[in-house]
């Protein structure tokens, strides 16, 4: 009876070093895409850095509806030169996304009038690319102990290989071998 103690101990005490000396590592690894903080920003006073002189003026024409001179619309020029301030006072809106991808989504709002920009708005939603290594133990020994009701007691060990692990346990009166699968 000593004897398969000693031995039970024994083995188990050699199979625990062994196995943490041989620990090789399964590894796993889980890629996930993490939204930042969205940054907002508004720019209101925008000074040209280069200003070109256009040759000539250009104008919206307006036609005449009644006149025909040589197979051609006459234009108007009063009419012409009125639509011509009009759309120079025109405000114009803008909004365009310029790129929504795995660096992220940036998108700006544009505001123009009197051939000027007013207004700049951007919004810039950076995303990052997350590696999670995660690593797993191939070879996990294991120790184990019982007490049952009828005043006995058992002491164990084994170890996993991967998913399935072998045990031995011994109670006060005999030596049990059992297999074992990690779920």
């Amino acid at each position: 009876m000593k004897k398969y103690i000693i031995l039970v101990v024994t083995c188990l005490f050699i199979g625990f070093i062994s196995g943490r000396q041989t620990v090789s590592i399964k590894e796993k690894e889980v890629t996930k895409y993490v939204q930042g903080g969205t940054i907002r920003d508004t720019i209101a006073q925008l000074v040209p850095d280069t200003v070109y002189l256009a040759g000539e003026l250009k104008y919206k024409y307006v036609y005449k509806t009644d006149t025909i001179y040589n197979d051609v619309p006459v234009i108007d020029r009063e009419e012409s030169i009125a639509e011509t301030v009009r759309d120079w006072n025109r405000t114009r809106e803008y909004n365009k996304l310029l790129f929504d991808d795995d660096n992220g989504k940036l998108s700006i709002a544009l505001s123009l009038k009197c051939n000027e920009l007013q207004r700049l708005s951007y919004s810039f939603t950076p995303i990052h690319k997350e590696i999670t290594i995660v690593k797993k133990r191939v070879f996990v020994p294991f120790v184990s102990a019982s007490f049952y009701t009828h005043n006995s007691f058992s002491i164990g060990g084994g170890f996993f290989y991967h998913d399935i692990g072998l045990r031995a346990e011994w109670t006060t009166r005999e030596l049990n071998f059992g297999v074992m699968y990690k779920f």
